[in-house]
């Protein structure tokens, strides 16, 4: 038996309902997952600050910038995806984060030592390939200690960690790039995970599997030994799932491309200093987007609440919203060529940006159920990655390249947008089918 499933049996002094622990107890969970999510945001978000000067110094296209930025991260993360969701299905999710937080605190750190495009794009590989566990591992977590109805919440709050992590990667590193340059901003931004990682070890419990579901949800050894391909395979057979799975990817491809470039387009477009840049982004991303997650997913748990009992259909026609708004907004961003119109218009992208997270992944996690969750999240991620951050941030510098000038960015951001408004599209689909899938076992 490993060091990872040693432990993985559930903490004796937590029962499946996590009766042995005090009932303020998954609130402090919550917060240290949230801390580690939120390190995991600024190791992701950093390279987009110093996208600028790091062109500069090691003569780097746009192209390269977004590849650095989007593919040496995105397709190292993919291919770790899958197996950290079977890993987080599989052994104690507590040590395989412990581990996974501090490798990748630990690679964003060296990046501030690279040499040039070659070690810079090593660097970003490594930080891929650790974060990979973070999502599968700790909304599987979440879900053990949340019940179905504050689901949404407890995932809307763990989101904050995007805003609030891209907000201290811009507002802390952009005041350190300035004084020291861009090195010690990497060595900086992977200073907090290494810090936090044996706070988590020493302090967070495994909860069992299924625990928070009811009684016969709860996983069984024998349950957890389906092999991926199996597992795979259930997670195919439920086309609501895939349609959302396939929606926040389209989604990502967006949001995350345009959080990447924002900076770089505030700087070439509107002349603003980095430090600036960093400020308005953070209050954007961290302070508005934050604040639009934690009301989203509160929002939905209370109406679902209301309704007497989650519902997965109603809960994604909510979602579908968000990221419809999400990229009207960012399309206007780049339109228009006031100054003050442009920030109200990214004010609302940040607000709206991260919203989405609570109800879409509430709804995943509760259908693919305990068995299938770290799968499911990891299949998210991989596209995400892959896709989303990969694509997204490669797709804008290049539509730069081709367009040339210093409204190039501004194109690359609009094209972006168009992805995010399908993912919209796709999950009012992903509701119609939720829909169909529970009538049809209604009348079995």
């Amino acid at each position: 038996m490993t060091d990872l499933d040693a432990a993985g049996a559930p903490d004796a002094s937590c029962t499946a309902k996590i009766s042995g622990c005090s009932r303020h107890y998954p609130w402090y969970v919550l917060g240290i997952l949230t801390l580690a999510q939120t390190c995991h945001g600024i190791d992701r978000a950093i390279i987009g600050l110093v996208l600028a000067p790091l062109g500069r110094e090691f003569f780097l296209s746009d192209g390269e910038l977004g590849f650095l930025a989007g593919f040496a991260y995105g397709i190292f993360f993919a291919l770790a995806a899958l197996p950290f969701g079977f890993a987080a299905d599989t052994f104690n999710r507590r040590n395989l984060m412990t581990v996974a937080l501090s490798l990748w605190s630990g690679a964003t750190a060296l990046c501030g030592l690279a040499t040039g495009f070659w070690t810079l794009m090593l660097g970003r590989a490594a930080v891929g390939t650790a974060e990979a566990a973070g999502s599968p591992t700790g909304m599987s977590l979440i879900s053990d200690y949340f019940g179905k109805d504050r689901r949404a919440t407890a995932i809307g709050i763990w989101y904050l960690s995007s805003g609030i992590g891209l907000a201290i990667a811009f507002v802390v590193g952009g005041a350190i790039v300035e004084q020291w340059g861009w090195r010690w901003a990497f060595a900086a931004a992977g200073v907090p995970g290494l810090l936090l990682a044996p706070v988590l070890f020493l302090t967070v419990r495994e909860p069992p599997r299924g625990g928070q579901d009811g009684p016969d949800e709860v996983v069984s050894d024998e349950k957890q030994q389906l092999s991926l391909p199996a597992r795979l395979r259930l997670l195919a057979a439920r086309p609501g799932l895939l349609y959302c799975i396939f929606a926040i990817v389209m989604i990502a491809t967006g949001i995350y491309g345009m959080s990447t470039w924002l900076s770089t387009y505030l700087i070439r477009v509107y002349d603003v200093p980095i430090g600036r840049s960093g400020m308005i982004i953070a209050g954007a991303y961290g302070g508005l987007g934050s604040l639009g997650g934690f009301l989203a997913g509160g929002a939905i748990d209370w109406v679902n609440r209301r309704r007497n009992g989650f519902e997965p259909a109603l809960t994604a026609r909510f979602g579908a919203a968000i990221p419809i708004l999400t990229a009207l907004a960012g399309i206007g961003m780049v339109m228009v060529s006031d100054y003050a119109t442009m920030l109200v218009m990214l004010m609302a992208c940040g607000f709206l940006s991260a919203s989405y997270n609570g109800p879409i992944y509430a709804v995943i996690v509760t259908i693919a159920g305990p068995r299938l969750r770290g799968l499911a999240v990891s299949t998210v991620q991989l596209g995400a990655n892959l896709v989303g951050v990969g694509a997204g941030a490669y797709l804008i510098g290049a539509v730069s390249d081709y367009v040339g000038g210093v409204g190039g960015v501004a194109w690359g951001i609009g094209a972006a947008m168009l992805f995010t408004f399908a993912g919209g599209i796709l999950l009012l689909l992903g509701a119609r089918a939720i829909d169909q899938d529970r009538k049809r076992s209604l009348a079995a």
